[in-house]
């Protein structure tokens, strides 16, 4: 049955298939964690779903800076001198009291208090829906199987009619199978790359991109005029350049690299 058409009515035939396929692989990405709960996020929260653990202590520790709490010591040592703004996130809270004594930026990463402050931020994050389970992550590889299962069919047939000399039909359609069987396998092997962040959190950051544009780097912001939380806000959105434009030299003991323009989690919240 698979063989009784021609080649142009099977490639229309496989053409529908994968639409079909990728709308299922598509509407599960948009589903699963499409619904969450809690109190609205802080820059921390944000910052975490932009880029993890490093990005979240990097706008942790910038507000404990842009407060007057942070200081610079020798040998690349940070400290604190006086309390964490009132109402600061426990992470803030957390680095604040890892920088009770002089320390490095790599020794305040590794500190077992912070360390269990990030743990509690993934734990929230995952409970209110913005972070995805390993369930809901296996949910989502799954939904591409529908592609692979057509590419198959496809790639079988081709195979077939080499092997057994049967008709795929002319050169146009043998060829036209052939690219796409390849762009199939390529997109569900794209749409496998099962992102962290649930669907509301992409929604969520993308539009964030678009209020916060005027702060993104590639705008060159004045700096000079904007307050503290817009600059959270333009870390956390998108990544800790920023920083760079105001405390070039804390910035570079905080781990910023000049040369990285983009978050690794960037691209990926498109999707």
């Amino acid at each position: 049955m698979l063989w009784g058409v021609s080649g142009p009515i099977f490639l229309l035939d496989y053409v529908a298939g994968v639409t079909g396929a990728l709308a299922i692989a598509l509407s599960v990405r948009a589903l699963v964690g499409s619904r969450t709960r809690g109190e609205p996020l802080s820059a921390v929260d944000l910052a975490y779903l932009t880029d993890r653990a490093g990005l979240a202590c990097q706008v942790g520790v910038a507000a404990l800076r842009r407060a007057g709490v942070v200081h610079l010591g020798e040998l690349a040592t940070l400290s604190v001198d006086g309390p964490p703004p009132s109402g600061s996130a426990p992470l803030v809270r957390a680095l604040h009291a890892a920088l009770r004594r002089p320390q490095t930026w790599a020794a305040v990463l590794a500190d077992p208090g912070v360390a269990r402050s990030l743990r509690r931020l993934v734990g929230r994050l995952v409970r209110d829906g913005w972070l995805l389970t390993p369930g809901q992550r296996r949910r989502l590889a799954l939904g591409t199987l529908p592609l692979f299962a057509v590419a198959a069919v496809g790639v079988t047939r081709l195979v077939d009619s080499a092997v057994e000399g049967r008709t795929a039909g002319g050169p146009a359609s043998v060829v036209g199978l052939l690219l796409c069987c390849l762009a199939t396998v390529l997109g569900g092997w794209w749409l496998c790359e099962v992102p962290e962040t649930g669907a509301a959190a992409r929604r969520l950051l993308r539009r964030h991109r678009r209020t916060y544009a005027e702060l993104a780097p590639e705008r060159r912001p004045a700096w000079s005029e904007r307050g503290t939380e817009e600059l959270l806000t333009a870390m956390a959105v998108f990544g800790p350049r920023p920083l760079l434009a105001v405390d070039p030299r804390f910035a570079e003991l905080v781990g910023v690299d000049p040369e990285r323009t983009r978050p690794r989690e960037y691209a990926k919240t498109a999707r």
